[in-house]
């Protein structure tokens, strides 16, 4: 079983591997045209990896607090 601080750790490792996944996914957007099918795909998937990050990030607020209880 894992720790409250060993959970925070995992946590703020999943939100910033998220944030890199927000990034590279933002810098294909960027070489491609406005018009590009794929701008559509690229910007479902950010839309999915944000709102997993928004979890994450509530998770990892919780735990914070869990932490200085």
């Amino acid at each position: 079983m894992s720790s409250p601080n060993d959970d925070l750790r995992s946590t703020i490792e999943a939100v910033h591997d998220h944030a890199e996944q927000i990034e590279d996914l933002e810098e294909q957007k960027a070489k491609l045209d406005p018009a590009d099918p794929r701008m559509v795909t690229l910007s479902d998937q950010v839309q999915r990896v944000a709102s997993d990050l928004k979890d994450l990030a509530n998770a990892e607020r919780d735990l914070s607090e869990e932490a200085q209880a």
